[in-house]
């Protein structure tokens, strides 16, 4: 009872809880148990009692198996959920047998099942459950046991009272059934309208609380790249060329090419468009490809190729290329 199925109803809403059907059940058995017995021993009308009784028994045992084998909270494929109902059907229709028929005030306890269904479980289902109902009540016309009554010989209302009460519990099946499902769809459109609503005020949100990180990211991304863009090209106006000039361009044509991601980071959502996942990747990679040529740039300057001859005689890096240096630990030590 955990199939696909299953799923599927419950996600379009047209689906049951066990627990929902065995505790009607249960009250239905409660009733119609207090109502055979008051009939049989407080108003002493004859009826027969142990097949009444017998009736309602397996009405019982069958709540009691569902208890045992399956989890009250299980939501039922739309199938199994019309059988229980088609089950409290004919039980009603056995006891009807037993109690006069139609003649039987209660025979207008069909409905109870039909109503759960349109309320519950697809209109085929509902239409399937409603025929069922009126079959019953239409074999109940012709044969059933004698109304329980004090008068001799029993008591027989005439056949145009019972083709009427035949044609209340039709008319009463399909009128209710109807209004009921268009009602309960009334209501599961609207629900289903709200949820669509909350999903689209969510992903606004969420877009929003994106612009509003990107800028951020975008801010303090910015500082950082502007000094390293700085630094290499005071550099770059020092060294001669060679391998390091070419790495030292790289960092300024990819400092460049960063700074115009930046931009569109800014600009989140102004236009209508938001850049899609290739953008963060190429902005991490290109950022990826910085820092290591930054590593580079420390490493040789550390080696001394980055060196020239003081006035007093020792070797060391430049002004420009000490400040550089600065700014390139402090971004690398801001990403390790």
């Amino acid at each position: 009872m955990t199939d696909q199925p299953a799923e599927e109803a419950h996600r379009t809403g047209r689906s049951v809880r066990l627990d929902t059907l065995v505790r009607l059940r249960w009250l239905a058995v409660i009733g119609q148990t207090t109502a055979v017995l008051v009939v049989y021993v407080g108003l002493d009308y004859e009826l027969p009692i142990w097949g009444c009784l017998a009736v309602i028994a397996l009405a019982a045992w069958l709540n009691v198996a569902l208890r045992i084998r399956f989890p009250m909270t299980q939501r039922l494929e739309p199938d199994r959920a019309a059988w229980l109902l088609a089950f409290d059907i004919a039980e009603l229709a056995v006891l009807l047998f037993f109690t006069g028929g139609l003649q039987n005030p209660f025979a207008f306890l069909f409905l109870g099942p039909v109503l759960i269904s349109a309320t519950a479980l697809p209109p085929r289902m509902t239409l399937m459950l409603g025929g069922f109902a009126i079959a019953c009540a239409t074999l109940l016309v012709f044969v059933h046991d004698p109304l329980p009554w004090d008068t001799e010989p029993p008591l027989e209302l005439p056949a145009v009272y019972v083709m009427g009460v035949w044609l209340a519990i039709l008319l009463s099946i399909a009128f209710i059934g109807l209004h009921a499902w268009q009602i309960t769809e009334e209501s599961r459109q609207l629900a289903d309208a709200l949820a669509a609503t909350e999903l689209v005020l969510a992903r606004e949100q969420h877009l929003s609380q994106l612009d509003g990180l990107a800028a951020a990211a975008a801010h303090e991304l910015g500082t950082p790249l502007s000094t390293i863009a700085l630094a290499a090209k005071e550099m770059r106006a020092e060294v001669p060329p060679g391998t390091l000039a070419d790495d030292l361009d790289l960092i300024i044509s990819q400092s460049s090419r960063c700074r115009a991601i930046l931009g569109k980071l800014r600009n989140l959502g102004n236009d209508g468009t938001w850049p899609n996942a290739d953008t963060f990747h190429s902005l991490e990679a290109l950022l990826a490809v910085g820092t290591d040529e930054a590593r580079t740039i420390i490493r040789r300057a550390r080696g001394g190729l980055l060196t020239r001859q003081r006035p007093d005689g020792t070797f060391g890096a430049t002004t420009q290329q000490e400040r550089a240096l600065i700014s390139l630990r402090a971004l690398l030590w801001s990403r390790d």
